[in-house]
């Protein structure tokens, strides 16, 4: 595991069991295995303590007779039946008469010292005496040999739990992930997808534990809230976006939307080599027109006249409302220059009808046009800009001289 990983809840729960199912294993297998065992050693002590009695009374008479054929003969008609390891017959002055070694002993020599050293700290003896005197001793060696089978079979039978233990251990790791892990990764999950992809429509799935799913109900109803809101913000924030680029007279783009759509148009027409052009208008004797009826006649005329430039627009052109009686035209991309004058002449033309007003009066009124297209006339919006609207004023003057002269 890498230094600033995290340990998982499976991981960290996994480790928990397995250490704790090992300490008790390891503790009961340890508590019998000694106990076990210091129960058959004082088993074998008491053991070899009668078998040296036995072989005392045994042997007294080949003792008597000096007699070492028949010491050793008795010896082993008591001590060949197991658990003895050798036995010693000595005279009082402690010299051998005899000595027996089991030829049955399976250990090797080393191993058969050490453990009669953990086993046994001295051997066990017996006197014998004739005729109520001391004629010798019987000392016996246990073999260790059962005992430390015993540890061994312990030993295997420790290491198989032990193997049992960890494969259950992992069985109850799957089962704990399934059962308890996997709904809390459910709920991670959901709520992942909801800070990152805002996908509010997800739900925790019913787990089957009634905490867990205490915690999902209450999860899923706190979305349900934050959807509502989320969906109530966008909402809002959707209308208030539109009401910043938006005319509220009119209904047309205000100059915030229409310096975006120049710079947008700019920035296409750049990429695909084609043209495109903008009309800056102004609205004639609009200043007359509020003088004269009054304010509210003055938004009339400009409804009505935002309402003929719409009807004479293509469908990809775009109007808006600067301010004031000034409007703009963005003309999608044209194929020939003229374009841009016929729909200037129609706009013309649609101002040409009397517009009707709140009082019950009519007015006539007319439209100032500049025209600027995009490359010839300049390639950044505001170079466009200024030769539509000194095109403008060139045409407002030409129209007062016209009206002048008519008169």
């Amino acid at each position: 595991m890498s230094a600033g990983r995290l340990l998982t809840i499976r991981e960290m729960l996994g480790r928990v069991h397995l250490r704790l199912i090992l300490f008790a294993v390891l503790l009961a297998a340890a508590s019998l295995t000694l106990s076990g065992g210091l129960v058959i050693r004082s088993y074998a002590q008491r053991n070899l303590d009668l078998v040296a009695r036995t072989v005392a009374y045994t042997v007294e008479p080949a003792v008597v007779f000096d007699d070492r054929q028949a010491i050793l003969e008795g010896i082993a008609s008591v001590a060949d039946s197991g658990g003895v390891q050798q036995v010693e017959v000595r005279d009082p002055a402690g010299r051998v008469l005899a000595t027996w070694t089991n030829p049955r002993a399976g250990l090797p020599d080393w191993l058969m010292a050490t453990g009669n050293s953990l086993l046994w700290r001295r051997p066990a003896t017996a006197p014998l005496s004739h005729s109520g005197a001391r004629i010798g001793e019987v000392r016996i060696t246990g073999n260790p040999e059962a005992l430390l089978r015993f540890a061994l079979a312990g030993a295997i039978i420790a290491l198989t739990t032990l193997a049992l233990t960890v494969i259950a251990t992992r069985i109850l790791a799957r089962r704990l992930q399934r059962d308890v892990i996997g709904p809390l990764e459910h709920v991670a999950e959901v709520a992942h997808a909801v800070r990152t992809e805002r996908s509010f429509d997800r739900r925790v799935p019913v787990a089957g534990i009634a905490e867990i799913d205490r915690f999902g109900q209450d999860f899923n109803a706190l979305l349900a809230e934050l959807q509502g809101w989320h969906t109530t913000m966008t909402r809002e924030n959707a209308e208030l976006a539109e009401r910043v680029l938006l005319d509220p007279l009119t209904g047309l783009g205000n100059r915030a939307a229409f310096e975006a759509a120049l710079a947008h148009a700019v920035t296409d027409a750049v990429t695909t080599s084609q043209s495109f052009a903008v009309l800056y208008c102004d609205v004639d004797q609009f200043k007359a027109i509020n003088d004269d009826h009054g304010h509210d006649a003055g938004d009339a005329a400009l409804v009505a006249v935002a309402e003929r430039t719409q009807a004479v627009l293509r469908q990809d052109d775009q109007a808006f409302r600067l301010g004031g009686d000034e409007f703009a035209v963005l003309l999608a991309p044209i194929g020939a220059g003229e374009t841009a004058c016929r729909i200037a002449a129609r706009l013309g033309q649609a101002m040409t009808p009397p517009i009707a007003l709140p009082g019950g009066q009519a007015v006539c009124t007319g439209l100032s046009i500049g025209i600027a297209t995009f490359p010839d006339d300049g390639l950044a919006p505001e170079e466009l800009l200024r030769r539509a609207d000194r095109a403008m004023y060139s045409d407002k003057r030409a129209r007062s001289q016209n009206k002048n002269g008519g008169m």
